[in-house]
């Protein structure tokens, strides 16, 4: 076996007890663990066995918070929602150097007419988008200046870069069977746009029509904003924007967002709001102040949460898998965070 996906495959057939219900897995692992996933430093090596544990057993939320809740495969709502445009800045075409560069950018777009976005991250080196064209699962999209990083694994779960050799992005579609009841095919198309440049569209349908409207639908010669409803204006000393991810699939009932920051020796953060704040239940009492802002720090002292933001949840988690960061560097970055006034209207973001 020469592709990851079939690798992948393979190993939960081995491991698990009769069926195996790869989109409920897929599900899952999208609901789970996001907080490891934009890490800096991140495990490149690994073996198959690695990912089905992933996959098996996720990471819940630290300091208690609920796991996020997967896109199910139903319709977003008619609220479109697009990165905002980022004018004066190349395309992928024309600075290809500049891809997975910038946390702040992506150096791609797709046609609002055919495509509508689930999704957008930059992190880690690589830019990436999750679609819907009109298919029972979405589209992936993946863009990156080198083929390791684009083939990435990103399931919830640790960052997986496959050790085997990794497929030739020459153009060519691939598609593999499950050979598990009532399960579509995977359909997996690479390539080189540029020199250097490697662009990867994946998606499980009957037929890789989505695929191709996907491939249509992409313009690599504009630039977008990973744009979020929420900033971070204070930050430690020694720290930086990592990443960003943004997930729309739900709007305007529900949006999730990640920042990431990330600090010399490795140190990592996640601050993360999630709309609306009556999924996860009442507010807890204030038991400290960021800024003079009420803040409640969970009993595990690795989550803080804002308690200001009336419309969402807003919290900092240093803690595992997260590491470096103490509560003094929560408070400073909860304590500059701004969020926007309209959270169901990314046009304002």
């Amino acid at each position: 076996m020469t592709d990851l996906d079939e690798r992948i495959i393979s190993t939960l057939r081995e491991h698990a007890e009769g069926q195996v219900d790869i989109s409920r897995l897929t599900s899952g692992a999208v609901a789970r663990g996001r907080t490891r996933r934009m890490r800096r430093r991140a495990a490149v090596g690994g073996t198959a066995f690695g990912v089905v544990t992933v996959l098996g057993l996720g990471v819940a939320g630290g300091g208690g918070l609920p796991v996020r809740v997967p896109w199910t495969g139903a319709k977003p709502a008619t609220q479109a929602a697009t990165p905002a445009a980022a004018p004066g800045v190349p395309g992928a075409l024309t600075r290809p150097d500049l891809v997975g560069k910038d946390p702040g950018l992506l150096h791609f777009g797709f046609d609002p007419a055919h495509a509508r976005y689930l999704g957008w991250r930059s992190a880690d080196g690589l830019e990436s988008a999750q679609l819907d064209l009109g298919g029972a699962a979405p589209v992936s999209f993946s863009l990156a200046r080198s083929a390791g990083v684009a083939e990435e694994v990103h399931l919830e779960g640790d960052r997986y870069v496959p050790a085997v050799m990794i497929p030739p992005y020459d153009g060519q579609l691939t598609q593999f069977s499950l050979d598990v009841a009532d399960s579509d095919p995977i359909w997996v198309l690479r390539w080189q746009p540029v020199p250097g440049l490697f662009a990867r569209l994946r998606t499980v349908a009957p037929t890789d029509a989505a695929l191709q409207a996907a491939r249509s639908a992409l313009r690599l010669d504009v630039a977008h904003r990973c744009s979020a409803p929420m900033r971070l204006t204070a930050m430690p000393a020694g720290a930086w924007n990592a990443g960003c991810e943004v997930t729309v699939a739900n709007l305007p009932a529900a949006l999730d967002v990640s920042l990431v920051v990330n600090g010399s020796g490795f140190r990592s953060m996640e601050v993360r709001l999630r709309s609306p704040h009556s999924i996860v239940g009442d507010r807890p009492e204030p038991n400290a102040t960021a800024a003079g802002r009420p803040v409640y720090v969970y009993p595990k002292g690795e989550t803080m949460e804002l308690l200001d933001i009336p419309k969402a949840q807003v919290t900092a988690g240093w803690g595992r898998p997260n590491e470096g960061f103490t509560e003094e560097d929560a408070a400073t970055v909860l304590g500059g965070v701004q969020v926007a006034e309209h959270l169901d209207r990314p046009a304002t973001w």
